[in-house]
């Protein structure tokens, strides 16, 4: 028992408030590794009896519908120096009258999770600073996974998400498809924060005037800078509803239509090199056997040859250009234009 409520010491971060929940009383723990040979530890736990009833929505207590299962639900918890920690209890449902017929609430973890709240707040946390592959092979869950741990402590990490939108200053729209091209989101962001402050499915001016209409008259006037491509849209909703703020074009897509303008010139200089090429080849035909080394029709056929190739090599150079360009020294250039 004394190593139980070490290990309850060292991986719950509030022992205090996980004593108002649980019994302490752990009748069982199960120590144990499973085929591929990793560990796990079970926990069977319940939740205070003052607690036991209550509903997973309104929090309300509630009566009993049925009695529990005689086959206990899993959670899964936080890792504790490598081994996987599951907590087991056998639930049952009650009837809420403003909510219906529901499993009871374990204040453990959120309604309909499998997992502890602890963990799928870890896991939130990590996914907004990590790729989702990278958040779900160190948690060592699912892809599609971290999505739901994310919905589910979205909540309790961000409770009033509409203050995002408050001392907005300089913000970039754009939209982008996904699902091959059927579908766009559209996305904004906080160029001062760099992080995504809203966004909504579909694109065009009655998208993004749903973003508009959420604003207070001081949120927009607030806005001094939208960036974003050359599209119609953007340019109609920003100046029907913030007028006096600045309409430029992000960096990214003046790089990219540079950059594109680039590679156009240099498609037509390679198919003039490589006529070139071709007509000098034409015209200074080999002979029979191995040319010498010092032919002069060889020279010039090399020579036209080399040419168009450099020109046809040079469309990765431009990709990385395009990579290293410095996109901030053109936004402050774009901004003060």
């Amino acid at each position: 028992m004394r190593y139980v409520l070490e290990f309850f010491t060292i991986i719950l971060p509030h022992p205090t408030k996980f004593c108002q929940y649980f019994i302490l009383l752990i009748e069982n723990f199960n120590l144990y590794s499973d085929e591929d040979g990793v560990k796990h530890i079970r926990i069977k736990a319940r939740p205070n009896k003052w607690h036991e009833n209550d509903c997973p929505f309104c929090h309300k207590s509630c009566p009993a519908y049925d009695k529990h299962s005689s086959r206990p639900t899993t959670w899964r918890g936080l890792d504790w120096g490598g081994i996987l920690v599951e907590v087991e209890y056998q639930t049952h449902r009650i009837i809420c009258l403003e909510h219906g017929v529901y499993v009871a609430e374990v204040p453990w973890a959120y309604p309909g999770s499998r997992f502890t709240k602890d963990f799928d707040l870890t896991v939130a946390w990590f996914a907004s600073y990590l790729p989702r592959s990278t958040t779900s092979y160190f948690m060592r869950v699912d892809w599609e996974t971290v999505g739901r741990c994310v919905n589910r402590a979205l909540h309790d990490l961000e409770p009033e998400r509409s203050r995002r939108l408050d001392g907005l200053v300089n913000i970039g729209i754009d939209e982008t498809s996904y699902k091959k091209g059927h579908k766009y989101i559209t996305v904004i962001v906080n160029h001062d924060t760099n992080t995504v402050v809203w966004a909504s499915e579909g694109h065009g001016k009655s998208v993004l005037e749903k973003f508009y209409k959420q604003l207070t008259p001081e949120q927009l006037s607030s806005i001094k800078v939208v960036t974003g491509d050359g599209a119609k849209w953007i340019t109609e909703c920003v100046n029907e509803y913030t007028p006096d703020c600045a309409r430029c074009v992000d960096s990214f897509h003046v790089v990219e239509w540079a950059m594109t303008a680039l590679d156009e010139v240099r498609k037509d200089i390679w198919h003039d090199a490589c006529s070139e090429y071709k007509q000098v080849k034409k015209d200074n035909p080999r002979g029979k056997g191995r040319p010498k080394k010092d032919d002069p029709e060889l020279a010039i056929v090399k020579a036209a040859k080399a040419k168009a190739d450099e020109i046809k090599g040079s469309a990765y150079m431009i990709k990385v250009l395009c990579f290293l360009f410095d996109t901030k020294y053109h936004m402050q250039y774009i901004i003060s234009f």
